[in-house]
């Protein structure tokens, strides 16, 4: 930031040391509140980095970590639920993480029931230690603290660092006094969310990062390595969750690289690689400066601290298989910026690695070490007044028990309509459904099949021929074995098209058209169901059943008119004919009718079965 204060809506790109004017009438000493997460180690990382920042200047600084906010160990059993849901169910957290950027109406109400839980005790910490400046690492206190100081319940300025390239609705606020990014890119973002003063002064990264670097042949020599070796350095976060043990295989089976994966406190994950051949597992370090000058590369799937450590020290880095949410984002983002390669398929992977050991990873190294044009410890010491007074923490009136109990009602009718209405939104944008690979020349169809239909003889050789996916629903598989049975011998997709009857309680619905439908139609075809192809709209329960019986769901799909065949074929697109009050000779019709738009668009039909 320059000598004057932003304007609103403003990008403060970069960081200047303070002025000697604001040296001269800022306090000698001052105090920082530094609220962090220990949501794995990129908050608190970046919070002590701060601390220690501050300290240097002569400033009191203390870190709270912001789990301990909550009530009735709330931040503990949420800190769990996140590093299961990311080991276990990372679709769960992806279409979380989208749902709050379509629908930002449930955010308001999410942060709300935040903003009830955690208030008592952030405000009691800010009482007792009367900060200067309260500054936050973690998303969800950027949110609280900004509701807090919008409503004037905190009268010192509030700081947002974010620690990521991705710049999430629930990350900033606009009640916060300024908001500080690792890169002009997310700077950018922050101020189009929030309307309120930005800047970008650079990852925060410990010294050892940045100063004298460890020697590289000792280094190699600890690892093993010989002097022609090309080492790659693959890391997954602090909690060792996503597919590092695919990108382990990936470089160890081949001749050019020798993978070394840093597996955090994963110590199953460690032993599992350990014993694979072609690489070195290595379980939680603090020698991180030494692995990253040892390597070569560095292979990630986050975009965390790690990331921004491998930047200060100069070592190129590459997203490959990126956990899902933020870690797709900021693959997405670091490699707009420059600064990171992005691997998206497995053959992409070793290509990747060759562009970045070479001139291309020297260019991005630099764009990496860029970064770091400023302090963010100096645009936060800047925000403290001239002659601060005492921290006024404004008393609020408890509310009656009716009214808090509305509130948490509100906040679980958030939870519900998120799980509900919500999920059914995302899924209309094709968010945690089945997608096509990337093709130019790939189509799917698919056929809703009724009793008039399924019967005729003809039929399946037909579909067959022309790679058509029959989607059958349940109660029809029950009644008409015999028939769905010749489908299946005559090569025909099958694809589970639910039960047939929407009554009933959500999850219900979920369990008659996704279990028990699918039981039928396996039974009379001896197929497996792949996919889902829901004729009704969805919501959390049939995601997560969906899940569960490892079925895709077909939702982004267009209908096709039996009496207006369409003059163009979407490459990648999914199409679906409604066809169960027709018999098979309008079926075998409307195929025909595909084949002029098949042959204008150069487009080949395939099977729901080679959806991902």
């Amino acid at each position: 930031m320059t000598g004057s204060r932003p304007q609103p809506g403003s990008i403060a790109a970069g960081t200047t040391r303070l002025t000697a004017e604001k040296a001269s009438v800022a306090p000698l000493m001052s105090r920082f509140l530094v609220v962090s997460a220990s949501m794995g180690e990129g908050h608190d990382g970046a919070a002590r980095e701060l601390v220690r920042r501050l300290e240097a200047q002569g400033h009191q600084a203390r870190m709270v970590d912001a789990l301990d906010a909550a009530p009735l160990r709330l931040g503990s059993l949420s800190r769990s639920s996140y590093e299961l849901q990311l080991r276990w169910a990372p679709w769960s957290y992806e279409l979380t993480y989208r749902l709050w950027s379509l629908l930002p109406v449930l955010c308001w109400a999410f942060t709300a029931l935040l903003t009830r839980l955690t208030r008592r005790r952030l405000l009691q910490w800010i009482e007792q230690y009367q900060p200067d400046v309260i500054v936050t690492t973690y998303g969800l206190s950027s949110i609280v603290l900004g509701r807090l100081r919008r409503r004037r319940r905190i009268t010192v300025p509030t700081v947002t660092f974010v620690t990521d390239f991705a710049v999430h609705p629930l990350w900033v606020h606009r009640g916060n006094d300024l908001t500080l990014c690792v890169h002009p890119q997310a700077a950018a973002m922050a101020a189009r969310r929030t309307g309120r003063p930005t800047g970008a002064p650079g990852p925060m990264v410990a010294d050892r990062f940045r100063g004298e670097r460890p020697d590289r042949e000792t280094a190699r020599a600890e690892l093993g390595l010989g002097p022609n070796d090309k080492a790659v350095l693959v890391v997954a976060g602090s909690w060792g969750v996503g597919e590092i043990d695919n990108t382990f295989d990936a470089l160890a089976g081949c001749e050019d690289y020798i993978p070394i994966a840093v597996c955090g406190r994963n110590e199953a994950l460690r032993a599992a690689l350990a014993e694979r051949p072609g690489g070195r597992a290595i379980g939680w370090t603090d020698q991180m400066p030494s692995l990253m000058v040892a390597c070569d590369a560095l292979v990630h799937n986050a975009g965390g601290l790690t990331c921004m450590e491998a930047f200060a020290i100069g070592l190129p880095v590459v997203t490959y298989l990126p956990i899902p949410g933020h870690g797709r984002d900021n693959g997405d983002l670091m490699e707009r910026a420059g600064v990171a390669a992005y691997a998206r398929r497995p053959e992409d992977l070793l290509a990747a690695l060759d562009r970045v050991t070479t001139l291309a990873g020297r260019r991005q190294v630099e764009a990496g070490r860029a970064m770091f044009n400023g302090d963010a410890a100096d645009e936060v010491a800047a925000l403290v007044a001239p002659a601060p007074l005492p921290v006024a923490v404004r008393a609020r009136r408890r509310a009656p028990r009716t009214r808090a109990a509305a509130a948490v009602a509100v906040g679980l009718a958030a939870v519900w309509s998120t799980f509900t209405i919500g999920v059914g939104a995302a899924a209309a944008h094709g968010i945690g459904m089945a997608r096509p690979e990337r093709s130019s020349d790939e189509v799917f169809v698919g056929v809703r099949l009724g009793p008039n239909s399924i019967a005729d003889p003809a039929l399946p050789g037909r579909l067959a021929d022309a790679r058509v996916t029959a989607i059958v629903g349940g109660s029809l598989a029950k009644n008409d074995p015999d028939d769905v049975r010749r489908l299946a011998d005559a090569g025909v997709d099958l694809a589970n098209g639910g039960w047939g009857r929407h009554g009933g309680r959500t999850w219900s619905r979920a369990r008659s058209d996704l279990l028990q439908s699918c039981h039928w139609l396996q039974s009379a075809g001896q197929l497996p169901c792949h996919a889902f192809v829901p004729g009704r709209r969805l919501d959390g329960f049939d995601v997560a059943t969906a899940r569960v019986s490892h079925q895709r769901i077909v939702a982004h799909v267009t209908l096709l008119s039996p009496d207006h065949p369409p003059a163009h074929l979407r490459a990648g697109g999914m199409y679906v004919l409604d066809a169960r009050d027709l018999d098979a000779a309008a079926i075998t019709r409307v195929i025909d009718d595909l084949q002029p738009a098949l042959a204008t668009d150069v487009l080949n039909v395939v099977s729901f079965a080679d959806l991902r």
